[in-house]
């Protein structure tokens, strides 16, 4: 995508400066027209194409920091991480958690990611010196495969909006209700979508849930939904 934004930026602004400048060109009388219209594509498709990248290499860490000191982890919990890609939010949390567990699922898409894949994620847990305390795990946020009430806490990351269908978004919230512990809380970050996913979780029992204002350390920008289980829920 950020490709896609910068070179198609780069070609629409090349091609409205022919039209909007070029002799040959602005005889016609849509020309110089069309030329302005292009090089407005372009501009903000650069500049879209820029914020990723700014976003990438230091905007996401940044919001992943906040969400991790909003959750107050005590460094014992066991944490969940629901389409987990290459560990950004898991193992910033594992770091966090010296005592604890961290635990990554993920169907491993290629989409929006390239070399997305559990070895990569382990690869990084190594490299980021928290790899006895991580475990990547092959599943669908939709059918997870744990028992109820295991973890302390589950976050996600740019994950949920992936699953294709509304009612799979629900589904996906359900579960990850499904395997809180009691008294265990949620934080779900998300580029759209985070209104249902607060919608689902106060349906399933949740309190405390609150959508945050938006995250532009992140672009586009996030939103995180979060809550926490009621002592006794199922």
């Amino acid at each position: 995508m950020v490709w896609g934004l910068l070179g198609g930026g780069a070609a629409a602004g090349a091609c409205g400066l022919l039209l909007h400048f070029w002799p040959v060109l602005t005889r016609f009388e849509w020309a110089p027209s069309l030329g302005i219209t292009l090089l407005n594509a372009g501009a903000w498709c650069l500049l879209g194409g820029v914020l990723m990248v700014a976003s990438s290499y230091y905007g996401k860490f940044r919001a992943r920091d906040r969400l991790l000191a909003r959750l107050q982890l005590q460094g014992t919990e066991s944490l969940l991480d629901v389409g987990c890609g290459h560990g950004l939010l898991l193992l910033g949390a594992a770091k966090l958690l010296p005592n604890g567990h961290a635990t990554g699922l993920d169907l491993w898409s290629r989409v929006d990611q390239s070399d997305n894949s559990r070895a990569a994620t382990l690869r990084n847990a190594t490299l980021e010196g928290v790899a006895d305390r991580v475990d990547v795990r092959d599943g669908d946020m939709r059918n997870m495969h744990f028992a109820d009430a295991t973890f302390d806490v589950v976050v996600a990351n740019l994950a949920i909006h992936n699953v294709p269908t509304r009612d799979g978004r629900r589904q996906a919230i359900r579960e990850i209700v499904r395997v809180l512990k009691p008294g265990g809380q949620v934080a779900l970050m998300d580029l759209k979508n985070t209104g249902l996913y607060a919608d689902e979780l106060r349906r399933a029992g949740m309190r405390d849930v609150r959508v945050s204002w938006p995250s532009f350390w992140i672009w586009p920008p996030v939103r995180t939904a979060t809550g926490r289980k009621q002592v006794g829920n199922g």
